[in-house]
């Protein structure tokens, strides 16, 4: 998504900062709510990398972590914890679950071209953000993960193809999770809208 200069990592004790102006598409349970341009500046700081994403209608949205595959979501999301990172080259796809609803903000740079299909969802799977106790089973395979399923009383709900693999819906201590399996390994273990859930 962004690239901070090579120069400026090699200085710990300074922290290196790269702005964009981009283009933002924030959806809410599928739905958009926001399509139009906004700034997004990445800061790497002290071991920790933030992103701040700020929508023209003045909305900030701020990611922070000790890295790209462990952000959380600050400010007015305060029950989110896990954020989904997606670096898709030019453009960066943060999701997240608050608990009530999901969201999906794509954050493109460099776009010149307005429009197009960018906001497709054709090319790319939707995923919500990770299961923070399931995470342990990505790598492994379906068939060895049968028996822990079993004990934990997680319910088989129905299966789907997609480009990226097998993705399988299953209901896990009453919430909605996806699987995501390819060659036979878990790929990915995310939450997912509870419609997929419902038989």
């Amino acid at each position: 998504m962004l690239t901070i200069p090579a120069q400026a990592q090699s200085q710990p004790q300074s922290p290196a900062v790269a702005k964009s102006d981009a283009e933002c598409r924030l959806s809410k349970n599928g739905e958009v709510v926001y399509n139009d341009d906004c700034t997004v500046k990445e800061k790497v700081s002290e071991g920790r990398e933030t992103f701040v994403v700020k929508f023209d209608n003045g909305k900030i949205f701020r990611f922070s972590g000790p890295n790209r595959q462990n952000l959380r979501i600050e400010d007015d999301f305060a029950n989110a914890s896990n954020v989904l990172f997606e670096d898709k080259g030019s453009k960066g796809v943060f999701s997240w679950n608050d608990g009530k609803s999901t969201y999906r903000l794509a954050v493109k740079t460099g776009a010149s071209s307005s429009g197009g299909n960018d906001g497709s969802t054709g090319g790319g799977l939707v995923l919500g953000p990770p299961v923070p106790d399931l995470q342990y089973l990505v790598g492994k395979s379906p068939a060895s993960s049968a028996l822990g399923f079993v004990i934990r009383g997680t319910k088989y709900v129905s299966e789907t193809q997609s480009p990226q693999g097998t993705l399988t819906y299953m209901l896990d201590k009453k919430r909605c999770v996806a699987f995501l399996s390819a060659n036979n390994i878990y790929k990915a273990i995310t939450f997912a809208d509870d419609s997929k859930c419902q038989r």
